[in-house]
């Protein structure tokens, strides 16, 4: 007896099946992905001091200025479909009377199912002087605010909507409760930082140490009782005056989160064309992940950065070796300095 097999059903049982499995990897990768991230490092940005309320609460209001607004925007691994898109716009204050405010947001999207990372915080600071002119400081910095994590099922495409004669049909039931998931919790992320101001020194040293998620909020999407492991940033450097017209910032940076880190080691120099207009170039090396180069332009009170990550990772296969590229736009504004305009990192 010959078994009759009808070619459309079997073309829309393949369907059907492939869309399921297309959904479970999806979902399953983004979760995966999730619980990596905070396994080891939030999303960030290269341009560790271009963005600098995210490294460390304690740079609330290190600004040679009165007050700062940035905005920096990053494409991560294009060669992917649907890759990471990261933003962020931070304000902040320079000190009165020692305190200084300021708020930060950070969103980035990835992936066919809309995964979405939103982060807003509001920073204060409270700064110690001491030394000649009170130019050695110690800020101590804390934040306060949410994480919201989401995926939008509307994107996805489930196998009963998928019919014999026209295939996928977005107007079809998918017979899946499934429309949105969504998780918000609080945060919490406190710091301080050590900098010698002093304009007139060869040699000025930053050093500043962070903790974030200091409440160790549920992460719902890897587990009821699975929490945000803390996230520990330990970051430093100098600026070294080698002339005039030059100068040099060496830079290092150690990030600890749950069972994995990250290691940044570089440096950037400083041409000073004039006294209202900086070049700066250099590059840093993230250890076992990327290569990065930057270039910036700091004309009158603006400052321009721009960097691109080369990947070295594993990872480099699928990424074609591509990694990210970033933008950084800086304004920092003196309407009338408050205190001496002492050395500030750019990048």
């Amino acid at each position: 007896m010959k078994t009759r097999f009808n070619k459309k059903q079997i073309k829309l049982d393949t369907m059907k099946i492939l869309s399921a499995l297309k959904i479970y990897v999806t979902v399953l990768g983004l979760v995966l992905c999730t619980a990596k991230s905070f396994a080891q490092t939030d999303p960030h940005f290269s341009q560790y001091y271009a963005y600098p309320l995210w490294l460390n609460p304690a740079l609330t209001g290190v600004i040679d200025g009165d007050y700062r607004g940035s905005v920096n925007f990053k494409q991560q691994w294009s060669a992917v479909n649907n890759s990471f898109l990261t933003g962020g716009a931070s304000f902040d204050m320079a000190p009165k009377k020692n305190f200084a405010f300021g708020a930060t947001v950070m969103n980035q999207r990835a992936g066919d199912l809309g995964f979405n990372y939103l982060t807003a915080l509001v920073s204060g600071s409270y700064r110690l002087r001491f030394g000649f002119e009170g130019l050695q400081m110690i800020n101590f910095g804390l934040q306060a605010g949410i994480i919201n994590r989401s995926f939008d099922f509307s994107q996805a495409r489930f196998g009963n909507q998928f019919n014999p004669i026209g295939g996928y049909d977005g107007g079809m039931m998918s017979g899946e409760t499934l429309s949105s998931q969504s998780t918000l919790v609080p945060d919490v992320n406190a710091g301080v930082m050590y900098f010698d101001g002093n304009p007139n020194q060869n040699v000025n040293i930053f050093v500043g140490a962070s903790a974030a998620h200091l409440t160790r909020p549920v992460d719902r999407f890897t587990g009821s009782n699975s929490r945000i492991p803390v996230r520990i940033t330990a970051h430093g450097g100098a600026r070294v005056r080698a002339s005039e017209l030059l100068d040099i910032v060496p830079n290092a940076l150690v990030m600890y989160q749950g069972n994995t880190n990250e290691v940044s080691l570089g440096a950037y120099a400083q041409l000073n064309v004039n006294p209202s207009s900086n070049i700066l170039f250099g590059g840093n090396y993230r250890v076992k992940d990327a290569a990065i180069a930057f270039v910036g332009l700091q004309l009158k009170n603006m400052v321009f950065g721009l960097s691109y990550d080369v990947n070295t990772s594993t990872f480099n296969r699928a990424s074609n070796s591509n990694g990210g590229l970033e933008l950084s736009i800086s304004l920092i504004g003196r309407n009338g300095i408050i205190g001496p305009n002492f050395f500030c990192p750019r990048l």
